[in-house]
């Protein structure tokens, strides 16, 4: 029978082939060993310790944050550490005028740097877009106040100012190296534990 179309064919229609059917394979089963060793209980690790760590810097990182004046007790501590080594190094070297001019210098330092530091603070933890103009308003009047001390303050006087100077400088150098060493090595979390 040539010529003769199947029953489902129309005629001038080409022939149709059967559905593709990919051979099926049976699932992979690795191979299933029995655990050597198999755990009996995991092991007991206590994390109190640095939970309550956690948690202390996560309240000292809520309470103040970045308008915080922590770093204050290790600065004055510092400057006041230099100033005493300083003090007692100057007694010995050159007496009285000497010491009261790194009492006075390292007094200038402290202060300087604290006004700033509690201006600052609560500015910025009050408005927060005036911080800028609050410090260089601060800035200003502490050095308008100590050009003032300054020519005041006679050469000759009681006060040795070459003492004072070296106070100043080194107290610059105490509080400064502090409070690097304090942010340095604050934790505060960048997004809250809790």
């Amino acid at each position: 029978m040539t010529g003769e179309t199947p029953p489902t064919q129309r005629p001038g229609q080409r022939p149709t082939q059967p559905p593709f059917n990919p051979p099926t394979q049976p699932p992979f089963n690795p191979p299933t060993q029995p655990p050597v060793n198999p755990p009996t209980q995991p092991p007991v690790v206590d994390l109190t310790e640095q939970t309550r760590a956690t948690q202390l810097i996560a309240d000292r990182s809520r309470s103040a944050g970045i308008w915080s004046l922590g770093h204050l007790k290790l600065c004055w501590a510092t400057l006041l550490a230099g100033g005493l080594v300083l003090g007692v190094i100057a007694a010995i070297a050159s007496g009285l005028g000497a010491v009261l001019g790194v009492v006075l210098g390292t007094a200038i330092v402290g202060i300087f740097f604290t006004v700033s530091a509690v201006v600052i603070a609560h500015v910025g933890s009050t408005n927060p877009k005036t911080v800028m103009l609050a410090a260089l308003f601060t800035y200003v009047i502490k050095v308008v106040a100590l050009g003032i001390v300054l020519v005041a303050m006679p050469t000759d006087g009681l006060v040795n100012t070459r003492w004072m100077a070296g106070a100043i400088g080194l107290g610059l150098f105490c509080w400064l190296g502090a409070h690097m060493r304090y942010v340095w090595t604050l934790k505060i979390f960048y997004v809250d534990p809790g």
